[in-house]
């Protein structure tokens, strides 16, 4: 038996002795570790795929393999997705199949938050999934006219579960994007999403003082930088499960508070994993690795023979079956390492291609444009789309070097995140969070020049209509632009025609973006 004055050091996670209040429900020093699984974003993807420079990764029937064998090991297990179980659209199987999967992972996932993508088909379809399960599907800020939730549990915008004895508040909330993200059409009428942080606030104290919960833990649906935003605005919060970023980060303590954060990546290709120890109903340590779900783990066979199935089906309906055909070839993996913090192989082929196709000395998007890398050899439209899933509009516009240099300081502020700028035809220097030696192109094809970037220079700009319309931090400046020209391309037309013309493609970095110490 533990005594009441012993430290308990797990992994990194080292917490101070201190005298211990006991529950009525434990034994005097009793402990209790409850194990968390999460996985966010999975986004449909049922079939194992290229990723991180490997074939055949991730997968639901690998997944769905190891949270049973840890739900059946015994021990106090919960299991929650972080949301955004499909995506209309990219891939194939979530316009045929829609939620089919959902139902696939009742009696393993506790609880489930709302994502964006989670209504992609409307209000209707997503109800209807949503009664299919037994797991409550939370967002403690989704409300109706009246400002009640329309998602709960038993008329609560959380859960509690008991494990041993531990009492752990689980709650999730959309994030403040919502908004922009989701069509009214697609929301009841007059449905709207409150500000996540004063939710949080009410629900975590909720928790705290009225449910008396050993722990909290918040399982999404928002950015990470929200997520830090709120740790720092929210005290009380043991426990973040990272979402909706697609971001993958190691086990971390977020500065300035005493909440924990893990970020599982996407698409099933990691598992967050987290424990959490109690001593006499109090949180005395924490610890969490990702898990990836590589071919060194198992797939359960029967789910495995069953998306094998329905992916054979999908690809033979005539409504899909073009989405399977070879359009072209890649002479190299057409990498998306680094998308969100310099130069990529990706962002080089995708915004060059655009650039001279809108003419433009610039091309300027985000890194949230860009999910996956396009695999070496054959492609697929599939496999395209999977890489570069939006198919937005292509517009130009005439900005001063001023102004791209505003774009420029507002992507260096927000680098490792979905708003870092993808670019073309620019060159420059990241010295700590400033752009230096800013060069722009000139000319185009082999009479190319880069030449320094003036201040009261015009320079022709290509970016998208999301950009330019619906992008924070880059829409201001467009819009004090002169009106954009559509240039009535858009940019899935444009690389796919431009993959089955020009292949096999290639593409690779070229030093268009350096980093020195300041």
């Amino acid at each position: 038996m533990l005594k009441n004055d012993l430290c308990l050091l797990v992994g990194l996670a080292l917490f101070s002795c201190a005298r211990i209040r006991h529950p009525d429900t434990a034994p005097q020093g009793a402990e209790t570790v409850v194990t968390l699984l999460h996985f966010s974003d999975y986004h449909s993807h049922a079939v194992p795929f290229f990723s991180e420079h490997q074939r055949a990764q991730a997968g639901i029937a690998r997944a769905l393999a190891y949270l049973r064998r840890e739900k059946a090991a015994g021990g106090h297990v919960l299991v929650f997705s972080g949301g955004d179980m499909m995506n209309g659209g990219v891939p194939a199987w979530s316009d045929r199949y829609t939620c089919a999967e959902w139902g696939w992972l009742s009696g393993i996932v506790d609880v489930m938050a709302l994502g964006n993508h989670d209504v992609d088909y409307g209000w209707d379809a997503f109800s209807a999934c949503r009664a299919a399960v037994p797991y409550p599907i939370l967002s403690g800020n989704l409300v109706d006219p009246d400002g009640r939730p329309l998602l709960s549990a038993g008329e609560k915008p959380y859960v509690v579960k008991t494990k041993g004895a531990v009492r752990i508040g689980i709650f999730a909330l959309s994030g403040p994007d919502f908004g922009t993200l989701v069509k009214a059409s697609h929301l009841p009428p007059g449905a709207h999403f409150a500000d996540p942080v004063a939710a949080a606030a009410q629900i975590v104290k909720t928790l705290r003082e009225v449910e008396k919960v050993s722990a909290v833990v918040f399982i999404g649906h928002q950015d990470w930088e929200s997520d830090f935003a709120m740790a720092r605005a929210v005290p009380g919060i043991d426990l973040i499960l990272g979402t909706h970023s697609h971001y993958q980060r190691e086990f971390m303590k977020i500065a300035g508070t005493a909440t924990w954060f893990i970020s599982p990546y996407q698409y099933l290709t990691y598992l967050s994993r987290v424990e959490l120890r109690f001593q006499d109903g109090t949180l005395r340590g924490i610890a969490g690795r990702l898990v990836k779900l590589d071919q060194g783990l198992a797939a359960d066979p029967s789910t495995a023979a069953r998306v094998a199935d329905l992916q054979a089906q999908l690809e033979q309906d005539p409504k899909y079956k073009d989405r399977f055909q070879v359009i072209g070839q890649a002479a190299v993996e057409i990498s998306n390492d680094h998308i969100d913090t310099g130069e990529s192989v990706l962002g080089n082929f995708a915004m060059d291609i655009l650039r001279g196709a809108a003419h433009a000395s610039v091309a300027i998007s985000t890194a949230s444009s860009f999910r996956a890398a396009i695999p070496p050899g054959p492609i697929r439209t599939e496999d395209f789309l999977n890489a570069i899933p939006y198919g937005n509009q292509i517009l130009t516009f005439r900005l001063t070097g001023a102004q791209l240099a505003r774009l420029l300081s507002y992507s260096l502020s927000k680098r490792a995140t979905d708003n870092f700028a993808v670019t073309s035809g620019l060159r420059y220097v990241i010295r700590g969070d400033q752009a230096t030696q800013v060069q722009v192109a000139r000319g185009g094809g082999e009479m190319e020049v880069y030449e320094p970037i003036h201040p009261a220079g015009l320079y022709s700009v290509m970016t998208t209509d999301y950009i330019a319309n619906v992008a924070a931090g880059y829409k201001e400046v467009f819009r004090e632009a002169a009106r954009g020209t559509d240039t009535g391309l858009w940019v899935n037309d444009t690389i796919l025609q431009f993959i089955r013309k020009k292949s096999p493609v290639s593409a690779r970095i070229e030093g268009r973006i350096t980093e020195k110490n300041p």
